[in-house]
């Protein structure tokens, strides 16, 4: 790292740990992984005033290159970013391990990342009471939470006029860009987002699931899913991934009530003579900056809507019990 961010002064308590309180903003965070994800975050990181971006590192020297041009100071060494002395938060973006996980929280700081698939739940589960017991925070990188169609489902139910739910749905058909892989599976990297966003509309606990995998015909490479889970309020969901459909579809979420059905920023109820009436919903709209925003508010203390390991440990369990159903062909209670 260069000297100037090897000067930066810090608020410490006797053993070295970063006290969250008694930090001036900026928040000094440190970036590892710089792959598409990593460079993305290193550019929202980079224009927020509440941050001040002091490193980003990656192993691989052609990553760095792409990242040379952006402005934020590059790290020669992973280590430097996991001191608290240097660093309040860590993303590890691109760059997760549980044991990297382990050593930001127990050296007291921060941790954001973004791919929680990558492990168990009873590992995330783990590293959630790392969090706690350490008095730091660890959170998940949700682009999805953001996405204007969960935002607009989630409007639609907060509306009451639902009702009870029934059913929630979602089909996509798209191809996937050449040459990507899915090195965790299908149901882990192209299912995550989703199963993460249908636990938080529903509000009910994933109880029975089922599913199976597709290939195309191509043994031993998966490139989609179809997924039944029940929920203990009685509602149904149908979740259908293809990633190598030339179709270009995506129906966004579908619910069912018993007194109001939504899609497409639309809500749908019925008169008592049987005619439906369908109506427009606004719905405030996320942004990048509105979830660094968040994070900033975490960090300080207060209630966010973000997710914890806790929640991405859920999600990661009804996956595990999804990949369980996909190889035995049987459901599977989560």
């Amino acid at each position: 790292m260069n000297n100037q961010n090897a000067a930066i002064p810090s608020s410490a308590d006797s053993s070295g740990n970063v006290s969250p309180s008694s930090l001036a903003s900026p928040w000094r965070v440190g970036l590892l992984g710089l792959g598409q994800a990593g460079l993305f975050y290193l550019e929202c990181l980079s224009l927020s005033p509440d941050i001040r971006l002091i490193g980003a590192f990656d192993s691989d020297p052609q990553r760095r290159a792409l990242a040379t041009g952006s402005g934020s100071p590059l790290c020669d060494q992973r280590d430097a970013l996991l001191s608290p002395t240097l660093a309040d938060v860590v993303f590890l973006i691109d760059d997760f391990s549980e044991e990297r996980a382990r050593t930001v929280l127990q050296g007291g700081q921060h941790l954001v990342f973004d791919r929680p698939w990558s492990v168990s739940s009873d590992v995330l589960r783990s590293l959630g009471q790392l969090a706690l017991n350490s008095k730091r925070t660890a959170t998940i990188v949700s682009p999805g939470r953001s996405s204007a169609n969960f935002i607009s489902a989630m409007t639609a139910l907060q509306t009451g006029r639902l009702g009870s739910l029934h059913s929630v749905r979602l089909s996509i058909c798209e191809k996937r860009v050449p040459g990507e892989t899915s090195a965790n599976g299908v149901l882990r990297e192209f299912g995550y987002r989703w199963i993460d966003q249908l636990i938080a509309l529903v509000a009910s606990t994933p109880e029975r699931v089922y599913a199976q995998l597709s290939n195309h015909g191509v043994p031993k490479q998966e490139s989609g899913f179809f997924a039944l889970i029940d929920f203990s309020n009685g509602c149904r969901a149908h979740v259908e991934i293809d990633t190598r459909s030339r179709l270009g579809f995506r129906t966004g979420w579908m619910i069912e009530g018993s007194q109001g059905s939504f899609r497409n920023d639309r809500l749908y109820t019925e008169t008592d003579d049987g005619e439906i009436v369908d109506e427009p919903l606004s719905h405030s709209s996320h942004s990048n900056e509105t979830f660094i925003s968040e994070l900033t508010k975490l960090w300080r203390g207060a209630t966010t809507t973000l997710p914890n390991l806790a929640d991405a440990a859920i999600v990661v369990q009804v996956i595990e019990a999804l990949e369980r159903s996909a190889t035995s062909g049987e459901v599977v209670r989560v």
